[in-house]
């Protein structure tokens, strides 16, 4: 029932802006923006037959949501509601308000020119979970600069394990994690499909509620009395995929490093390097085989809270939320995908690994796997509601909801 009113309350909310918009919220609460531009491949014509009841409603609202690119408006707005849920947090409701920005100058022929925008976005969950931030990003000089920022809080009622890939269930604790960021990068475009950049970046740590007696409580973890997290990074993109958020061709490359000093601000001197590689080979018409291998490498006094984990929801679907976590993590996933009509079906497994260095984390023994459904939401453009369920091999299992492909 969420997911239909979610659905009918976003069509209806949405104003009117100058290009085709979608959403995609990540496990962590993040939302990205994107454009949509024309499509004609086979994925986007199954519009000859003729649909009534309740996808005709869906239709109709959606007018709201697939905007008047006539108007030649500088700026507009958009209001959205949100539901969410993950295992943690449970049900989540909040919404997101957002202004764009045309850019005035068109591009050359056969460029087109996207959106930059500020979002604000506000939301709450019924176990506690409370968080509110604020997006800008800004193309600029015809799209050969790009602006990134992130301003936010959040308060999130956490498990923690331990640290290592030998963490016992048993071991669980509870505890509140509150989290305040800024970080602001600026990218150069070097060539078409590459991009470098530079940034800055302070993080906040406090941990409140923890149990008495437990790991955090007795100061023994790097963080668990709070920490700070201040430097600079340097940043790179390549993408050739042939749509940004359902791709069925192309290859990704996203590669970041971030270098932390007490010079600047950090409690401890640490680096953290991540890469993000994807491949899309498309199977047929209708299908794709999507590779992606992820891995973070990190060096010095690095506190829990900047460890990554499996599971993050992206890589090792079928794990709690940050069951595992290290210093070092290195994971590859496939999942072939095929749509006909409306409708998509995915099955994938992963394996990953966490450690205190690269090569014990490249054992890669957690296994999980898994499959789903997906369902185009609008006729005319690609854009899919998705349901996954993923197990891992110790025995549990997880659901995962959002809007495109995880991928």
């Amino acid at each position: 029932m969420l997911i239909v009113l979610h659905i009918a309350v976003v069509s209806l909310y949405a104003h009117r802006v100058n290009d085709t918009l979608g959403i995609y919220v990540n496990e962590r609460g993040d939302t990205l923006l994107y454009h949509y531009m024309e499509e004609q491949d086979s994925l986007s014509q199954d519009t000859s037959s003729k649909e009534s009841g309740f996808m005709d409603f869906v239709e109709d609202v959606s007018r709201f949501f697939i905007p008047d690119t006539s108007s030649g408006k500088r700026v507009s707005f958009l209001v959205i509601p949100e539901f969410s849920y993950s295992d943690r947090s449970g049900i989540g409701i909040g919404g997101r308000a957002r202004m764009y920005f045309r850019n005035p100058r068109p591009l050359p022929t056969g460029e087109t020119s996207r959106l930059s925008f500020i979002d604000a976005s506000v939301n709450f969950s019924f176990k506690g979970d409370m968080s509110f931030s604020i997006v800008p990003e800004f193309y600029l000089n015809e799209d050969k600069l790009l602006l990134r920022g992130y301003l936010g809080y959040g308060h999130y009622p956490s498990s923690f394990w331990g640290i290592g890939p030998s963490s016992l269930d048993e071991d669980e604790e509870q505890y509140d994690k509150n989290n305040f960021k800024v970080q602001a990068v600026i990218y150069k475009r070097i060539f078409h499909h590459m991009y470098a950049g530079v940034g800055y970046h302070f993080y906040d740590y406090s941990v409140g509620d923890k149990e008495e007696d437990g790991l955090l409580d007795s100061g023994a973890i790097l963080g668990s009395d709070g920490f700070k997290v201040s430097g600079i990074s340097a940043h790179f993109m390549y993408d050739t995929r042939d749509y940004q958020f359902v791709p069925m061709k192309g290859l990704y490359v996203q590669a970041d490093g971030y270098y932390n000093f007490q010079a600047t601000g950090s409690t401890t001197n640490f680096t953290k390097h991540n890469i993000d590689v994807r491949y899309y080979l498309s199977t047929g018409i209708k299908s794709v085989l999507a590779i992606a291998w992820y891995s973070q490498i990190t060096m010095g006094d690095v506190p829990f809270q900047e460890m990554d984990g499996i599971s993050n929801g992206i890589h090792s679907r079928g794990y709690p939320t940050r069951r595992y976590i290290d210093k070092d993590l290195s994971s590859i996933q496939a999942e072939y995908r095929y749509y006909v009509g409306r409708f998509g079906f995915a099955g994938f497994a992963s394996a990953a690994g966490v450690g205190d260095n690269f090569f014990k984390a490249l054992s890669m023994n957690k296994i999980t796997l898994g499959g789903g459904v997906r369902f185009k939401l609008f006729r005319s453009h690609r854009m899919y509601f998705r349901a996954d369920v993923g197990v891992s091999l110790d025995g549990g299992a997880q659901l995962y909801f959002g809007i495109d492909e995880l991928f």
